[in-house]
């Protein structure tokens, strides 16, 4: 395993092994995203990594590609971690009751989590109540990171911040409690540039 972000070999490696040889990092995210977000897996890894990551960033920007190859790279560490999309769990939202997806990946899995893509809606209406899939297992997950320690790791295409009057953000999607507990449990990155998707 590499010991640092400027000997990237490992990281680029696993990257073209998962989407072959289109697959490269970018100087200007080497020394930025890259660098912070495996810095902190190293950290993690150590045992001194006080919070998960919350990737921000524009859509194709390179977020969930970027945690498939630290997924690859740190499975048989310390900073290993599960993996499940909002898009998973919507379709498990249809077919399983709220309790039973909490105990899948709320308080009861007792492992470091990472969602992709918390910005996709999971409203469930059951008994004339909606339910909010992602909001209940992020409360969860804070509880589970203040007893224990264990990270959860997310990203999104939503902004932190307010960048147009119509802009829904991370904020006003999951209400002040739930971001307030995102940002006290997560290092919050902001992952810049284009669309990479062609």
């Amino acid at each position: 395993m590499v010991e640092t972000i400027t000997g990237s070999q490992a990281i680029e490696s696993i990257g073209k092994e998962i989407y072959g040889e289109k697959f490269s990092i970018e100087e200007a995210d080497k020394k930025s995203v890259y660098k912070d977000v495996y810095n902190s897996f190293i950290k993690n890894n150590k045992g001194k990594a006080k919070k998960g990551i919350c990737l921000v960033g524009g859509l194709g920007v390179g977020k969930s590609a970027m945690m498939k190859v630290f997924h690859k790279l740190f499975r048989n560490s310390n900073s290993r971690f599960r993996w499940v999309s909002g898009y998973e769990l919507k379709d498990l939202s249809e077919m399983l009751t709220i309790q039973q997806i909490k105990e899948m990946y709320g308080y009861e899995l007792k492992c470091d989590l990472y969602i992709d893509d918390i910005g996709i809606s999971v409203d469930v209406k059951r008994y004339g109540n909606t339910v909010n899939i992602i909001t209940e297992i992020l409360m969860e997950r804070y509880d589970l990171f203040i007893e224990t320690g264990f990270k959860t790791h997310i990203s999104s295409n939503l902004p932190t911040v307010m960048k147009g009057i119509n802009t829904p953000t991370i904020n006003s999607v999951y209400g002040n409690r739930v971001y307030d507990r995102i940002k006290e449990m997560c290092e919050v990155i902001i992952f810049k540039g284009e669309s990479q998707r062609k």
